[in-house]
């Protein structure tokens, strides 16, 4: 990892994500569905955060029929971020990340996979190519299935 931190790999096995998954109800194929539970008691808390001076987003992992991840999903996005990626948070908002990027790089989905599944916190330094710039992000997870992301551009 370029924090470095060890990659510890999966930490549960192909059914057991499953499983999980399917309890928090977080295999929908729509992405502008978000499961009744507690999730959307989160996005509703996040309001506070709209004008905060750093980039804030919370994201949701989606996952192919044999479990990996091969997409994340912006749930909740502040004003700033906006700034940061340069497109509006209308265009992210319940959209996956190559539907906004295209040509996104997929070296981010490791990290924020380790984060919404196993809830291990990840400091990452990289040049994002999307946007041009120098990202310093900070990973949690807010809530299980979810990475939570403050953007800091160098």
């Amino acid at each position: 990892m370029t924090d470095g931190a060890v990659f510890q790999g999966r930490k549960r096995n192909l059914s057991q994500h499953k499983q999980i998954r399917k309890s928090l109800g977080l295999n929908v194929q729509n992405y502008s569905e978000v499961s009744e539970d507690s999730s959307l008691q989160l996005f509703d808390s996040c309001s506070f955060l709209n004008d905060m001076p750093l980039a804030f987003c919370i994201i949701e992992l989606v996952f192919d029929a044999e479990g990996h991840g091969v997409d994340f999903v912006f749930r909740y996005c502040n004003d700033e971020i906006a700034v940061v990626e340069g497109v509006p948070v209308s265009e992210m908002l319940n959209h996956s990340f190559y539907e906004v990027f295209e040509n996104g790089d997929k070296k981010w989905l490791v990290t924020y996979a380790d984060v919404a599944l196993n809830g291990n916190k990840h400091i990452l330094q990289d040049y994002s190519p999307e946007i041009d710039k120098t990202l310093t992000i900070y990973c949690f997870q807010p809530a299980s299935g979810y990475c939570a992301c403050v953007l800091i551009p160098s």
